[in-house]
């Protein structure tokens, strides 16, 4: 199929289908067998995420990948797509963190817990046969820790009330799972809550884990009936924490991580390799992957001619002209600087305007007015960051500075430093093309300029 045949299969030509195609979130299944673009040219012409993802999961041993860049970059419609063109030997165990964590308060072991209950669902579906020797140190760690801590004669009762839905070991395990997935997520973390003594004996989590997984494995090689048939766990939304989680669980735990022998995949939050963390990170992971942003503008503000036309192709994959006419477009990619998940944002707020909704065309100034409410939302992630910051001009400066320094040409590099973690976190600052330069984000500069702020001019 030409791209031409597929703009004119899939392509809104109203107004409320292209609210649908263009959705922000990440692509899957169908809708990325629709409108999949590729798009590694245009962040890294020197390098592809996704094959570099492979080779380093085909490593002998169990390699642990983390994978960083901007939210709103495309880095789970780009794992999406790696998964989807994995061969039938693999084994995909995959979750979102937000679908088990709570926002805030987490730790490596609450991760580890979450891959496990979603493992335990895969094994079901799959109709895996475990060992159960070596399921039984799994299910004694799982119904100790989810007991009720009151005498040892009802903590056993209350853990058998919980596992005893069917016969078998996993049975038993699948019983205590609805248990451990509401302690995650709607339990304390109090020294009596399941997730504190889960904690407590982290040592343990990782043997249970180990077992899991490796009893997992095997009994998918012989279902398979393939012994290079292999277990990957793929595990999203972390790079959406805080800078506290982060540390947590990437440094001060890294090491729990690190010690489950299972090939995975962990998104990690960009800001995370601009710290004097980032060696840390790196000693406990043998690998880390970016996902450059899609370069809108060259590193001294410049028009890039391949990131704007790949947007644009992206974007008419799934809204015809008709629906979004050329200027409209034009605008959002340049105001947008990259972010996909901006630009459909954009498209979705838009499509909610009174003129839009009886007009049934997104005018550019409808997206000029929806981008103007994202300079507002922009601003104030900037001014309060999720720190104590007594005054937000810190930041604010901070951003003028490298603003007015890309406007003369000058390339900003990547360091450590807790001002530009904070404002690569609000997403004001964009890191491009693997190569480390920042650029300011342009609805960002909007908002230093109408503060007043002396950000430079760009020339065309």
């Amino acid at each position: 199929m030409t791209t031409y045949e597929k703009c004119v299969t899939f392509a809104a030509e109203t107004l409320e289908k292209a609210r649908v195609n263009c959705s922000p979130k990440p692509l899957i299944g169908e809708g990325l067998d629709r409108f999949w673009v590729e798009t590694a040219d245009a962040r890294d012409v020197h390098s592809s995420f996704r094959d570099n993802l492979a080779i380093v999961l085909q490593e002998e041993g169990t390699p642990r990948v983390l994978v960083h860049g901007h939210r709103g970059c495309g880095k789970s419609t780009e794992i999406n797509k790696f998964l989807s063109q994995l061969g039938s030997e693999w084994l995909v165990v995959a979750l979102r963190a937000d679908d088990f964590l709570p926002p805030s308060g987490n730790e490596a072991a609450d991760v580890l817990l979450a891959a496990c209950t979603r493992l335990m669902d895969v094994v079901a579906e799959q109709k895996l046969s475990l060992n159960e020797d070596l399921l039984k140190p799994v299910l004694a760690f799982f119904a100790e820790t989810t007991a009720v801590q009151t005498d040892e004669r009802s903590s056993e009762l209350q853990a058998e009330a919980g596992a005893d839905v069917s016969t078998g070991v996993l049975g038993k395990l699948l019983g205590l799972k609805a248990k451990l997935v509401a302690s995650l997520k709607f339990g304390s973390r109090t020294e009596q809550s399941t997730i504190h003594r889960v904690r407590r004996r982290k040592g343990e989590l990782c043997a249970a884990v180990n077992a899991l997984t490796i009893a997992a494995e095997k009994a998918w090689q012989a279902k398979k009936g393939n012994p290079a048939a292999k277990l990957l766990l793929v595990i999203e939304e972390l790079d959406k924490l805080g800078l506290a989680d982060a540390r947590q669980i990437f440094v001060l735990d890294g090491r729990i991580l690190s010690e489950v022998a299972v090939r995975a995949i962990y998104t990690i939050p960009v800001f995370t390799f601009h710290s004097a963390d980032a060696g840390a990170i790196r000693s406990h992971f043998e690998h880390d992957l970016a996902l450059p942003m899609i370069k809108v503008c060259q590193p001294d503000g410049k028009p890039c001619a391949e990131g704007r036309d790949t947007l644009n192709h992206l974007v008419r994959e799934r809204v015809t002209p008709s629906v979004l006419p050329e200027d409209a477009l034009s605008l959002l990619i340049e105001r947008t600087g990259g972010v996909l998940r901006d630009i459909f944002e954009a498209i979705q707020t838009a499509a909610q305007f009174r003129t839009v909704r009886s007009e049934g065309i997104i005018s550019r100034a409808a997206i000029d007015l929806a981008l103007e409410r994202m300079v507002t939302t922009l601003g104030l992630q900037i001014a309060y960051p999720p720190e104590d910051r007594k005054d937000p001009k810190i930041l604010q400066e901070k951003l003028a500075e490298i603003a007015r320094a890309q406007a003369g040409g000058q390339t900003k590099r990547a360091q450590p430093d807790p001002d530009l973690q904070l404002l690569l976190m609000s997403g004001a600052l964009l890191e491009y093309n693997g190569t480390g330069w920042l650029g300011v984000h342009p609805l960002a500069r909007k908002y230093l300029q109408d503060l007043g702020y002396d950000v430079g001019a760009i020339s065309p």
